[in-house]
């Protein structure tokens, strides 16, 4: 309730029905919950980070890229054709001067390159259009036919008056589209001319003619090709251009040609230095190699690749970057690969971490350990000794080690545009497949308060959860844990009215936590005081939405136990009142976790609870003695789900007892009233029932509910809907 009742006897009244109103538990069923670690055991702090393959490529400290990738967001064709169309009107007027001729080519030229462009399209939509299917006979996937025919072919004419290496690119580019020709030679042919055009006069195309050459040369003959790709990059260096980023992409290709010809070191080499030329393509096609590696090489070849410094970095950092974690088959992948390096006689000190965490991964914890011994004291490397101390069972030590790490992981990001480090980009994966990856530095604040609530450190452990962004978690503690005078002073010390935040912001204050939890914990205070009747201290911390509704409350109680008050005025004010706790007691004083569930909005039964608490296995995260006798004694009354309308239920029967049998009025309360439990309570609602049918009977309510057994269907004005008995047959 909002406020304390004048009348003992209303009270006592009150607190004897809602002692009697309990529901059974729900079935949960939802889509993605949040987060938490209380629900989970010690699961939750010995899972294993993830690294982040892109950023660990990043920190090899690549030599600066010789050339550039070119993204514009668009499909290849779609910019090749952009990127011609402006080399075109540049070669047409050297000078910059427009001309009408030139406008007037590069349009013709626009309109027959739009149609091998809208040609590409069309092929490919219907490539994509094939349907996937299981083929009995040769048991295994196959293709069916398109659902969407490829376009025809459409008649393409080479412009008049274009410059001559413009009109053999194109030439090339018609005959290499064109599924008539089955030999792509005239298509070469066409490109080999452009490069024998004098320097000068191959300016803008010689770097597409040498890039198509080596592309349309990569199956049949892998050294001409190779040659091609390498020409391409040795025209760009001696000023061609190269408006569509082809020297990049040739490193990308002479890297693929490289790998299918089993060189595995070479062509990581090539898709590194396309990923240090910004092409974000470099990142999966490394990752693919990578990944190969690990699952199909040789005990030697392992070891041959291990000893290539920068080639190891990018084996471990695609297996730390797998999240897999618990497979068998990762698990044995990572070990023969923690043993080549072994045998390789790896000491890079920047490794030992990486391969700390991937022997982690694979629940190898001696090789774990073995590595993180050779590294340096950094942020990762006391997480990941934290982890296997408290597999260890060494949790006073963990706990320890933990506290000072979380310092070494800010939640708020670096002021500077300084590099990620290796910590900053390490995450775990979410509860559930939907809710996303959580970052480093939450988890491992998160963790420390698990930790700290283990060891009852309660309002330590409050403030890493809720500052991790655990809400949940933070939640329970909040409304379980802690008693509601410890709540009030940790809220008061450290969440402040909006405007107090905001300046203590502005003052270097610890960072608010994702979610806006400083508003939703003050909330989660104000339904607390308010369960325990003490309305005037709540007030502050509700939202300024909901002021007005617990203002309103607060009056219908006050004036409903005024003893000094008629009897009808009363009645009324309680009715009101329990109106108001029906239709807005969750967020008047419902509970954010069981048994109401504010956090789901009441929609499910799911998260942490006092009873799963209590039946946690014996490990690092066991709940202590005092931990459940705190959460047994902060029992919202009646411990039922929607317990609120329980409370609504016991103030419309105090109304009920100020008002005449017989009455319409007493009639409609106490209809109402058995209706709002009846779904959840059936036996508590027949009190209500009973009670209806013995004082008004003779009304048309209690009459009809007397022949019907239960409760009425009343409509929008408090009659009973008409009931038809069913049939007997």
């Amino acid at each position: 309730m909002r406020c304390k009742l004048k009348s003992s006897r209303t009270k006592a009244g009150v607190a004897a029905l809602l002692a009697g109103l309990c529901s059974g538990p729900l079935l949960a069923c939802g889509p993605n919950f949040p987060n938490s670690f209380l629900d989970t055991g010690d699961q939750g702090l010995l899972v294993a980070p993830v690294a982040d393959f892109s950023g660990e490529l990043a920190r090899l400290n690549l030599e600066p890229a010789r050339f550039h990738a070119v993204t514009n967001g668009g499909t290849f064709a779609g910019e090749a054709a952009e990127a011609e169309l402006r080399d075109l009107a540049r070669a047409l007027q050297p000078e910059g001067q427009p001309s009408q001729d030139s406008a007037q080519i590069c349009a013709r030229h626009r309109a027959e390159r739009e149609k091998l462009t809208a040609y590409q399209a069309g092929v490919e939509k219907s490539q994509v259009s094939r349907p996937l299917a299981w083929d009995e006979n040769t048991k295994e996937w196959i293709y069916g036919p398109p659902a969407v025919p490829p376009p025809e072919f459409p008649p393409i004419v080479s412009t008049a008056g274009l410059p001559e290496e413009f009109a053999d690119y194109f030439e090339g580019a018609v005959a290499w589209a064109n599924p008539a020709l089955t030999n792509k030679e005239p298509a070469r042919e066409a490109w080999r001319r452009l490069l024998s055009l004098p320097a000068p006069d191959r300016h803008y195309k010689a770097t597409w003619a040498a890039f198509m050459l080596g592309k349309s040369l990569q199956r049949q003959d892998p050294a001409r090709a190779t040659a091609y790709f390498r020409r391409v990059r040795d025209l760009c260096e001696h000023g061609f251009v190269d408006s569509l980023g082809l020297a990049a992409a040739s490193l990308g290709l002479e890297a693929q040609t490289e790998w299918q010809q089993g060189n595995t070191a070479g062509a990581m080499e090539l898709y590194l230095e396309q990923f240090a030329a910004g092409d974000l393509t470099a990142a999966n096609s490394l990752r693919r190699v990578a990944s190969t590696v690990l699952q199909t090489a040789t005990a030697g070849d392992l070891k041959a690749l291990a000893a290539d410094k920068r080639i190891e970095r990018v084996i471990t950092a695609c297996l730390i970057s797998r999240r897999r974690a618990g497979d068998l088959e990762e698990a044995q992948r990572a070990g023969r690969w923690l043993a080549a390096v072994e045998a390789a006689g790896v000491t890079d000190l920047e490794s030992a971490e990486k391969l700390a965490l991937a022997a982690y991964q694979a629940g190898e914890w001696e090789p774990a350990q073995r590595w993180l011994q050779r590294a340096p004291a950094t942020p990762a490397a006391q997480w990941l000794q934290a982890k296997l101390w408290l597999r260890a069972g060494k949790v006073d030590q963990a706990a320890a080690l933990l506290a000072k790490a979380a310092l070494l992981f800010p939640l708020a990001p670096p002021a500077t545009n300084a590099p990620a480090q290796f910590q900053d980009d390490l995450t775990v994966p979410g509860s559930t497949y939907l809710s996303g990856e959580i970052t480093a530095s939450r988890q491992v604040l998160g963790e420390l308060g698990a930790l700290r609530l283990a060891r009852r450190e309660y309002a330590e452990a409050l403030d890493a959860l809720l500052r991790s962004g655990f809400w949940m978690d933070a939640a329970y503690v909040a409304e379980r844990v802690l008693t509601v005078d410890e709540l009030k002073n940790y809220v008061d010390r450290n969440w402040p009215a909006a405007a107090d935040v905001k300046q203590n912001s502005e003052e270097n204050a610890a960072p608010n936590p994702p979610g806006d939890f400083a508003r939703q914990i003050r909330h989660l205070l104000a339904r607390r005081l308010a369960r325990l009747h003490r309305s005037a201290e709540a007030r502050e911390y509700y939202p300024a939405p909901w002021r007005p509704r617990a203002d309103a409350l607060a009056r219908a109680l006050a004036k409903g136990t005024d003893t000094n008050s008629p009897a009808e005025e009363r009645a009324g004010a309680l009715f009101d009142a329990a109106l108001i706790t029906q239709t807005n007691g969750m967020d008047l004083f419902g509970t954010e976790t069981a048994p109401d569930w504010r956090i789901h909005d009441g929609y499910f039964e799911a998260g942490v609870t006092a009873a799963m608490r209590t039946n946690q296995h014996p490990a690092a995260l066991r709940p202590s003695e005092d931990e459940l006798r705190r959460a047994g004694e902060s029992a919202a009354v009646p411990e039922a789900r929607f317990h609120y309308r329980f409370q609504a239920a016991a103030l419309a029967w105090q109304a009920a007892l100020l008002m005449p049998d017989n009455s319409d009025q007493t009639a409609r309360v106490l209809c109402r009233a058995g209706s709002w439990i009846k779904n959840l309570d059936a036996q508590k609602a027949d009190v209500f029932y009973k009670a209806l049918v013995r004082r008004c009977r003779k009304t048309a309510i209690g009459g009809q509910a007397d022949r019907m057994r239960w409760f009425p269907v009343l409509d929008e004005a408090g009659n009973p809907l008409p009931f038809q008995p069913p049939t007997v047959k």
